[in-house]
């Protein structure tokens, strides 16, 4: 998986030449693969055989087409919206030298923006060609926006837009810039919203959801005031953060564990990001020096700090290998650990330091771990955080972004249930259920040796009633983000009751959102 680097034809021309490049590009290959089994510095390659090499040479960088806007570098590093945003991006910005393996600069650059970016939806249409859509790789963006769009996360994602929107041309007899007029993207963005595509900055409203005239109540609802000391040790060789989501504010009081190898000073800085969407701990609120004598030690962390807005948290405890903290074995929805480590294969030392010249953001990478590693650190929070509550089901947004935006159910609730109550009757033909599936946790490809088969905090069993307590519908073995439930007969009922339970002891119950039609 580490053989990228094994590229050439950047100055030819890579349709008509592409036969001159796989001849080059196999002398390459073979040439690695003699100097893997022969040159004696690997030895673990002894009993190894080359199984199989490549026909057909793959293309980095592609074609692209125009469309009413292009993509370019500023709308990444800035993250700026635009009206009609369909999509998201996230990777970097990773540029390649156009002569590969001959180039003497390095095999790649890769220059990140401080969260994710809208993509517009008049990115994915032809300027030109009246009913021609563009999804994937070739859609409407300059030579250094592309190196960020072309991955296949991205493009999955603008496919979705860029099918949903023909779908709603076919059924209007609209072409596609017709639906990029103001008074009509909006259609689009909420149809997107619904099937669970992510829009930046866009909230679903969906007034034909009938949760939204419902009384909606839970069994419990979860309040982290501590992640338990119940897990092992680790030193602080790298900074280390707990992500906590605030309201603004005053800051809790924090209080945490450490071990000191030797008489040292633990240093905590309070971190939040320039922007509350973002997940990027740029910005120091405070800055807190603990001298630690050689032992244990409970250490009370009070911040006057306030937050000017709702977002995240950073208590950051910053590089110090005389200096263990204690994990946490518990798991919540929307709560996360990220670490300041160095990743070289990705281009990541810890921190983005470009020249002035090339308008990148200089800032340091805080990020989470790979399960079963990147454990929460434990600690003690009070007053304690309740922003789990009900009401994030019917919020319009599901997933975590500058709060939690998801139900959590208490730990000592054993029957974890939701009950949506109308004062009359109700005829339901279908139901929509989000689970939490983590999308902080990177599942590129099983050689990575994933240590679950499913994400701990997705439930995976769940009952729905009616208001005579009757069963409609159960599923078992659960591991959708998503769950719809379509009825062959629509169901008429006061009330539904949704009965949860998780099968992973650290983890409590959660859900996304709820919807109902």
């Amino acid at each position: 998986c580490q053989l990228w680097w094994i590229e050439y034809g950047g100055r030819l021309d890579t349709v008509h030449d592409t036969e001159r490049i796989k001849w080059e590009l196999w002398k390459v290959v073979y040439g690695v693969w003699n100097y893997i089994k022969n040159s004696g510095n690997f030895p673990e390659a002894e009993t190894m055989t080359l199984e199989w090499v490549g026909t057909i040479p793959g293309k980095r960088e592609s074609r692209r087409f125009e469309g009413d806007y292009m993509l370019h570098q500023p709308d990444i590093v800035e993250q700026r919206d635009h009206y009609d945003a369909v999509a998201f991006g996230g990777w970097s910005i990773d540029l390649h030298p156009a002569d590969g393996v001959f180039s003497e600069k390095p095999g790649c650059n890769q220059w990140h923006s401080k969260g994710i970016y809208p993509i517009p939806y008049r990115c994915l249409y032809s300027r030109n060609i009246r009913n021609l859509f563009l999804a994937g790789r070739i859609i409407s963006a300059t030579h250094v926006a592309f190196g960020s769009t072309r991955v296949m996360g991205t493009g999955a994602h603008v496919g979705q837009a860029v099918g949903m929107a023909a779908a709603l041309c076919s059924r209007a007899n609209l072409l596609p810039r017709d639906l990029a007029d103001e008074s009509r993207i909006g259609r689009l963005q909420q149809e997107l919203l619904k099937t669970g595509q992510h829009i930046p900055h866009r909230v679903l409203k969906d007034e034909a959801d009938l949760v939204q005239t419902a009384t909606v109540s839970a069994s419990s609802e979860f309040v982290l005031d501590e992640l338990p000391p119940d897990g092992e040790w680790f030193a602080l060789n790298d900074g280390a953060a707990q992500m906590l989501p605030l309201i603004t504010g005053s800051v809790p009081a924090i209080t945490t564990y450490a071990n000191a190898a030797e008489d040292t000073d633990l240093v905590v800085e309070l971190r939040c990001s320039s922007k509350p969407f973002n997940h990027t701990p740029d910005v120091l609120l405070e800055k807190k020096k603990i001298h630690l004598q050689r032992g244990m030690h409970v250490v009370n962390l009070d911040f006057g700090s306030r937050l000017e807005q709702d977002g995240y948290v950073f208590v950051c405890f910053m590089k110090n290998p005389a200096v263990q903290l204690r994990h946490s074995n518990r798991q919540v929805s929307g709560v996360l650990s990220v670490f300041n480590k160095t990743n070289p294969a990705v281009s990541n030392y810890g921190k983005q330091m470009p020249t002035e010249d090339i308008g990148v953001d200089a800032f340091e990478f805080w990020c989470p771990e790979r399960r079963p590693k990147g454990k929460n650190i434990a600690m003690q929070i009070n007053p304690g955080i309740d922003l789990f509550g009900v009401e994030n089901l019917r919020n319009g947004i599901a997933r975590p972004v500058s709060q939690p935006n998801v139900w959590v159910a208490g730990l000592a609730d054993e029957k974890p249930t939701i009950s949506l109550e109308w004062p009359e009757t109700q005829t339901i033909r279908r139901i929509e259920l989000g689970f939490d599936t983590d999308f902080d946790h990177p599942m590129e490809t099983v050689i990575m040796q994933h240590p679950e088969t499913v994400m701990p905090f997705c439930v995976q069993d769940f009952v729905l009633c009616n208001d005579k307590k009757e069963r409609i519908h159960e599923k078992h073995g659960n591991y959708h983000s998503r769950h719809t439930v379509v009825f062959d007969q629509p169901i008429r009922t006061r009330a539904l009751h949704v009965h949860l339970r998780q099968s992973h002891r650290n983890v409590p119950v959660s859900l996304t959102e709820i919807r109902c039609y």
